[in-house]
């Protein structure tokens, strides 16, 4: 973790570049949009993802990683989202929701991230 005062993650990040699917979710549960990302890390309660769409805080996001050869679903929230460049942006996504298989293969592939540094 770092000591800089702006910093504000609570758990350790990895380093992992995976393409991901993701689809906006309204306030009343429609999906609204969808387009493709990769992640540049995640950690045990969240990911950071860069995209070309700006993402307003609090944005639903459900989200479709391919991890090794299996797919893990996720509904997260958006904490913070920034431009990069003219044509990138780079979202913090806090997770919200798994179901237990695929929040069982996330921890193993983290944990796996984990020891490998």
């Amino acid at each position: 973790m770092s000591n800089d005062l702006f910093e504000r993650r609570q758990k350790e990040r990895r380093y992992a570049l995976n393409f991901l699917d993701y689809e906006v979710i309204s306030e009343a549960g429609e999906v609204v949009g969808r387009g493709l990302a990769r992640t540049l890390n995640v950690s045990e309660t969240g990911l950071q993802l860069e995209t070309g769409q700006f993402f307003d805080p609090e944005q639903l996001l459900r989200i479709t990683l391919g991890l090794d050869n299996e797919l893990v679903q996720v509904t997260g929230r958006v904490v913070n989202s920034r431009p990069v460049t003219d044509d990138l942006c780079t979202s913090g996504i806090m997770f919200l929701e798994f179901d237990e298989a695929d929040r069982r293969t996330y921890r193993e592939h983290f944990e796996t991230l984990k020891n490998a540094l």
